[in-house]
């Protein structure tokens, strides 16, 4: 850069002088046409023809030279940039409508007389009041418009409320200062005159125009979006569609940063500010909170892969992190889950290693069921078989299972029972209703087929010894002795 400075250095001496090049028969000449330009110094002219023979040196200065001409490239093509509302033409419409109101209060000179004036200010008392009423009455039947259409998609709008009290606010002062620029004119208020024509006033007015006109479009464009969303989100909920209802409020939270993100960007361009400089000092910022949130980045990466690979979904049954709930709420950052005393349970998606869903596409009920020994283990499986057949007649429980009972057979031998395992398949989080359902008519079934379902006891046998007089003392001592012992 160095050698780019001393250019800099020479051109801002040449820049002094005036020239004039003539071209004649080939030959050019350079005329100064200043006579206080100030002469270019030796060292300076020394120190370029030295850069310009040594060749490291001058491609070192043909580099700078370049970066300048794509620099004052990038310049022309942001100076070109255009802001939306003069892209689009709506601030030459605006001032086209100004000039062309400005134009007929001078037609039509209200103000040559009083009798002019009086009828011009009673025109204009009862053109205001009647926008006055249009304004209300537009507003009424926004409102009605809206409740139909919120009552067709079966979606609250309740946000739209707010929008038309604002637009009220907003049309109303817009009326309320026409009308008193006119009355102004009207009546040849001089200080009226100069504050609506003042320069500063303009420019106050065009920058709030201009900052209402893109909050306007973008309230239209997030709000159709909004709708759209919360529709299919409200078909989803009816429909029971737990992947759609997981996504959609991730989705709709991202599209709102990029939005509002977008919209900000567009304001600021549109009252002047370059965001050029933002954007670059944004990507900065940027890696430097990468840097500094490393764990955050990586709830995340790791969040988008669960989504992604849709291990879980909102209203799952799982156990993640160590904790075991249904899922109530996914982020693209962590999970929230409760369980069944109502603690809620929230982890970052960092954290979770491992993913046991216990409601994915299908949900089995596993049972333990132990007898007696001396009961007939084929007798067993005849009575869960029954009680299956007897719950899937049921009709309000034939729509969650799936299958009939799986009887594995005897699966171990304990203590004091034989274990026999079976399971039901059923829909998605509802092995716990059919499961008890189950195991209420598998008790009275076992009941009337004497069947026995043991359960932990302890048999305390007595010995007499042969020295028992015959009162029972003996007897009752050793058996004092026998339950202490236990």
């Amino acid at each position: 850069m160095k050698h780019f400075i001393i250019l800099i250095a020479i051109l801002c001496s040449l820049v002094s002088f005036g020239s004039v090049v003539n071209a004649a028969d080939g030959e050019v000449s350079i005329q100064a046409v200043s006579d206080q330009a100030a002469p270019v110094e030796d060292k300076d002219v020394s120190r370029l023809i030295d850069t310009l023979e040594n060749d490291e040196s001058r491609a070192a200065f043909v580099g700078d030279l370049k970066l300048l001409v794509e620099k004052q490239k990038e310049q022309e093509i942001a100076d070109k940039i255009e802001p939306l509302t003069e892209a689009i033409g709506v601030r030459a419409k605006v001032s086209e409508a100004v000039v062309s109101y400005e134009n007929f209060l001078e037609e039509h000179n209200l103000s040559s007389s009083i009798v002019h004036q009086g009828a011009g200010t009673s025109i204009v008392l009862l053109i205001a009041g009647g926008f006055f009423l249009g304004v209300r009455q537009m507003s009424r039947k926004i409102l009605k418009i809206v409740d139909r259409f919120s009552q067709k998609i079966g979606v609250r709008l309740s946000r739209f409320n707010v929008y038309t009290k604002i637009l009220q606010v907003i049309l109303k002062v817009f009326i309320c200062g026409i009308a008193v620029y006119t009355l102004g004119k009207i009546w040849s208020i001089g200080v009226l005159g100069r504050f609506f024509e003042s320069e500063q006033l303009r420019e106050f007015l065009g920058t709030t125009f201009t900052v209402l006109f893109v909050a306007f479009f973008a309230a239209v464009v997030w709000e159709a979006v909004g709708v759209y969303l919360s529709y299919v989100f409200k078909q989803a909920d009816d429909r029971n569609q737990t992947r759609v209802k997981t996504l959609l409020p991730i989705l709709r939270n991202a599209i709102l940063i990029v939005f509002a993100i977008l919209f900000g960007l567009v304001l600021m361009s549109e009252i002047g500010i370059n965001v050029t400089p933002l954007l670059a000092g944004a990507g900065v910022v940027g890696v430097a909170i990468g840097f500094g949130a490393q764990t955050m980045v990586k709830d995340f990466l790791s969040g988008f892969t669960i989504i992604l690979e849709d291990l879980i979904r909102v209203g799952d049954v799982a156990s993640v992190g160590g904790c075991t709930g249904l899922v109530e709420k996914i982020t693209l950052r962590k999970v929230q889950m409760r369980d069944l005393a109502g603690t809620v349970y929230t982890i970052p998606f960092s954290e979770i290693t491992t993913v046991q869903n216990l409601t994915k596409d299908f949900s089995y009920y596993v049972m333990d069921i132990g007898v007696t020994y001396h009961v007939d283990t084929d007798r067993v499986v005849e009575v869960l078989r029954q009680v299956d057949e007897d719950l899937r007649a049921d009709s309000e429980y034939t729509d969650f299972i799936l299958e009939p009972i799986e009887i594995l057979g005897v699966d171990q031998f304990a203590d004091s029972a034989v274990v026999v395992k079976a399971r039901i398949k059923t829909r998605p989080i509802k092995q716990w209703f059919v499961g008890r359902e189950f195991n209420r008519r598998m008790k009275h079934a076992f009941d009337r087929a004497g069947i026995e379902i043991p359960f932990p006891q302890r048999t305390v046998t007595v010995v007499r010894s042969g020295g028992d007089d015959g009162t029972g003392q003996a007897e009752k001592q050793a058996l004092l002795e026998a339950v202490s012992a236990s």
